[in-house]
Order: C-alpha cells, then sequence, then structure tokens
C-alpha cells in the first residue's frame, strides 16, 4: 500500500474516532460525510497536482524550444535591419559618388566645347 493512502486511511481513522467520541449521534453522520467529502477533495488536488507536474515537465522542453526560435528570430531581424541600413546607406553613398563624378564631367565637357569654341 502506497505511504500515502496509508497516510490518508491513518487521517480519516483518527478524525472518525475524534467524531465518534466528541460529537452526538445525531450530527455524527454529517460529519462523517464532512471528512469523506474533504478527503475526496484533498485526493482530487493531489491527483490534478500530478497531473500538471506532468504536463509542466513535457511542455518545458516545447517552450524552451519556442524561446530559442523567437530568441533566433529576434536576432535574425536585428540582423537583416542592420544589412539594409548598410545597403541603403551604401546606395545613398554610390549614387552621391556618381552625382559628384557627373558633375565633374559636367563642368569638363562645359570647358572643352568653350575651348573649341574659342578656338574657331
Amino acid at each position: 500500500m502506497p505511504a500515502g493512502t496509508q497516510g490518508d486511511k491513518a487521517s480519516l481513522c483518527n478524525t472518525l474516532l475524534l467524531l465518534a467520541h466528541c460529537t452526538p449521534s445525531n450530527i455524527l453522520p454529517k460529519g462523517i460525510r464532512a471528512v469523506a467529502t474533504l478527503l475526496k477533495h484533498d485526493e482530487i488536488t493531489k491527483t490534478t497536482d500530478t497531473i500538471v507536474t506532468t504536463v509542466m515537465c513535457k511542455l518545458d522542453p516545447i517552450l524552451e524550444l519556442v524561446y530559442h526560435a523567437a530568441d533566433s528570430a529576434q536576432k535574425a531581424t536585428m540582423d537583416t535591419m542592420v544589412t539594409a541600413d548598410h545597403l541603403y546607406r551604401t546606395g545613398e553613398e554610390t549614387r552621391d559618388k556618381l552625382q559628384r563624378n557627373l558633375e565633374v564631367m559636367r563642368e569638363d565637357i562645359q570647358m572643352l566645347a568653350d575651348c573649341i569654341k574659342n578656338e574657331t
């Protein structure tokens, strides 16, 4: 017999003996029913706690994987944002260099055109 069951039976015996010695006979059946109800609720609570503990033990590895996946997704998102920002800045820098070079070329072409015009 499991220890928990043995302890519950001893508790029930002690409570019933106490009821039998200390209560009038007309209240004794109600007291016995109350004790039985309390013991049932106690056993249901213990069973529920056991089930919840078992379920949580099985869910814990899954939750750890979910947390790890969320962290990985967060890191990937941050890396993507940094890369997109870098690409955008690189594009802006390239555009600015092209515009400066075009301006220089335009000025050079204008100077050449002016030189050719003055020589003729």
